[in-house]
């Protein structure tokens, strides 16, 4: 690391001199172009680089194939090619259509009798604040529902409540996108964050995945008998969850003590049916949440811009 001293050129610009061995072990000479582009705590140089944007996924297992499509999906890749080395069956061709479900932007592009071809058409914006409370405002509000169809058991609002939770994984999917062309692609898409914040909101993300992942379950076990009786540890469950979402957000740690205090009392009181385990997990993610908030709220330089 080094300190070099700005230089004022005619015109207004200013220059700055670049380290001889980083120029030589970049391939670079004089002729050279490079990117400058502003990020939240400076600038940043560097050379010009082409994206690799497609990946080619051989068929042998459907399942595998399935979960990597997604996860290539939530990756930033633009083009997904499925290859088999015969023909592809009807019915795994249908499988493989009804991902288009599964992700916002996910499209069949083409189709040959040995392949399947997917693009990616969504924007994702620089604005990761707005997306994660989109994202929470939405889990909150399911979590509203899930209260009155305690008090008021039907197979129809769980069945609605269920089916909200499976496009609700698309907003995650989408975020989670979001977030790894943000990083990858900071010259495109700059998300004027402190840099470990977006770390933090990348791990807060994955925590409210597997939040969602314990509601499903937990609407899938609970019976109209047990219902009622869930009511109460829910409500302490949502207040969990809607405290330390604020916590990450605000950074304001005086719901601490609460928090940590809730998610003893829902240890103690759940009842050991399947559906209490549930409740009881999902209630680990929201103290997991108030950690990274606490973490989030930690900061070695207060950078601003003057």
């Amino acid at each position: 690391m080094s300190v070099r001293r700005l230089q004022k050129i005619k015109g207004g610009s200013y220059i700055i001199s670049l380290p001889s061995d980083w120029v030589r072990k970049m391939g670079l000479d004089v002729k050279s172009g490079l990117k400058v582009y502003e990020v939240f705590d400076g600038l940043k140089i560097r050379p010009p680089n082409e994206a690799k944007n497609e990946k080619v996924i051989p068929l042998v297992d459907v399942e595998d194939v399935k979960y990597l499509v997604l996860t290539y999906y939530m990756q930033g890749i633009d083009r997904i090619v499925v290859r088999s080395p015969r023909v592809i069956p009807l019915e795994v061709k249908k499988e493989l259509r009804e991902l288009q479900l599964q992700a916002y932007g996910l499209e069949v592009e083409s189709e040959t009798f040995d392949s399947i071809t997917f693009k990616v058409n969504v924007n994702v914006n620089a604005d990761l604040e707005s997306s994660f409370r989109a994202f929470t405002g939405k889990i909150l509000s399911i979590m509203e529902d899930v209260q009155v169809m305690l008090e008021r058991f039907s197979e129809e609002m769980r069945d609605d409540l269920l089916a909200r939770l499976s496009i609700l994984n698309k907003d995650y999917r989408l975020v989670i996108r979001q977030i790894a062309l943000g990083v990858q692609k900071d010259d495109e898409i700059t998300f004027m964050v402190y840099p470990k914040d977006v770390v933090l909101f990348a791990i807060a993300i994955r925590d409210l995945g597997r939040f969602l992942s314990h509601l499903s379950l937990f609407l899938k076990v609970i019976g109209a008998q047990e219902a009622k009786e869930m009511t109460q540890h829910f409500t302490v469950l949502k207040k969990l969850l809607h405290d330390s979402v604020q916590m990450f957000l605000t950074e304001d740690l005086s719901a601490m003590r609460e928090i940590r205090s809730n998610f003893k009392k829902l240890e103690r009181e759940s009842p050991g049916t399947e559906a209490g385990k549930e409740v009881v997990k999902m209630g680990s993610y929201c103290v997991a949440m108030m950690d990274n908030a606490v973490n989030k709220s930690v900061r070695i330089f207060d950078f601003k811009v003057r």
